[in-house]
């Protein structure tokens, strides 16, 4: 069979060509259109052996236009791409992705599927309600609807009702991201350290809540017991105010690069708290475990309900800091066993076997 993606995120992300590359390694035939918004970011995030298309046709107008992103990049695709040798199309957002999607495939009648992400529920659905009438069109003519959480499949259908709430429920998949066989190769860890290290990575930012992780470590450290420092890296608009709360042996090391720079982080984390407010799946946590760290995530968003509560860690209220104190403190027993855990089922999400989960969905 033959698939054409839609991805206008292959820039930003690097889970996109890991996706691609994974397919092809399973044996797809795949092309990718790109609708490029920002020229600077033409070429960025390439997959290997992929042939992708990359075309301007975004324009910073459509945001008040939104419908014009479908209307320039649909001739933008017939003109790159073969459509009669093309079988299904896959968009990787709801609104832009789907948009394109669901026009190209009126125009040449090749079927589409669709997967959410952060960006689809969180932001545009529920601040944009001027699209929800072209998201429900979007969502009602997709063949599949896919997630990769089912914390986000119940967000999102907690969004709906009705007929199209139903409609959407049955055909919903879940499948999560992957990650990289080479991160799989680590043992696990045997003891804390003291004090225990807990992790933070990712941006600065209030939808992360890095100043949330400093003010549970404070909370857990005046119950007693063990005592525990901040370990964390990244950047964004709360550095600032995250430095001037470090105390007496918190680590900050700032961006961090690269598979092995992040190995090398993580090695020097025993958990990892990221609390934040809305998250599609959160690869932070998918790469802790790889490591042996157990992680602690929020409740309710993308990384929640991977695996029963208290496997690899523990779901954590967004912005109750003593529950997240609390969870610290319950993190650190049978730390051994459920370092090894972590290790073990990070294995179960390379991209192998994630890629034959999408494999199995395309030829459905």
């Amino acid at each position: 069979m033959k698939l054409l993606h839609i991805c206008c995120n292959l820039a930003g992300s690097t889970v996109f060509p890991q996706l691609f590359e994974a397919l092809a390694a399973a044996g797809l035939d795949q092309e990718v259109f790109v609708p490029e918004k920002n020229s600077a970011d033409i070429g960025k995030n390439q997959p290997k052996g992929v042939t992708t298309h990359t075309v301007l046709s975004v324009k910073k107008s459509d945001a008040l236009f939104f419908f014009r992103k479908a209307q320039r990049s649909v001739p933008a695709v017939m003109e790159k791409v073969d459509m009669k040798r093309v079988d299904l199309i896959h968009a990787h957002t709801l609104f832009t992705d789907g948009s394109i999607a669901r026009r190209l495939s009126k125009k040449t009648g090749v079927p589409y599927m669709l997967t959410l992400r952060f960006s689809d529920i969180e932001v545009i659905w529920r601040y944009e309600p001027h699209l929800r009438p072209m998201g429900r069109k979007i969502l009602r003519d997709a063949k599949h609807v896919v997630f990769l959480s089912t914390a986000a499949r119940d967000q999102m259908l907690s969004l709906l009702s009705g007929a199209l709430r139903d409609e959407i429920a049955r055909k919903a998949v879940v499948i999560p991201n992957g990650i990289r066989p080479e991160w799989l190769d680590c043992a696990p860890r045997q003891a804390l350290r003291d004090p225990v290290r807990v992790g933070f990575a990712g941006v600065l930012s209030n939808r992360k809540r890095p100043l949330d992780v400093i003010a549970a470590i404070h909370k857990a450290n005046e119950a007693g017991g063990r005592r525990y420092v901040l370990h964390a890296c990244g950047r964004g608009p709360l550095e600032e105010q995250l430095r001037a709360q470090l105390g007496e042996g918190d680590t900050f090391v700032g961006r961090v690069d690269g598979m092995d720079a992040m190995k090398a982080f993580y090695k020097d984390c025993d958990l990892l708290l990221v609390p934040s407010s809305a998250e599609t799946f959160g690869m932070v946590y998918l790469e802790a475990m790889s490591q042996g760290v157990p992680v602690l995530y929020t409740k309710g968003q993308g990384f929640d309900g991977q695996f029963p509560e208290g496997e690899a860690g523990y779901a954590v209220t967004c912005g109750d800091i003593a529950d997240q104190a609390r969870r610290i403190a319950d993190i650190c027993e049978g730390y051994a066993d459920r370092s090894a855990r972590c290790a073990q089922l990070a294995k179960g999400y390379a991209w192998p076997l994630v890629a034959a989960k999408w494999m199995a969905l395309y030829q459905a």
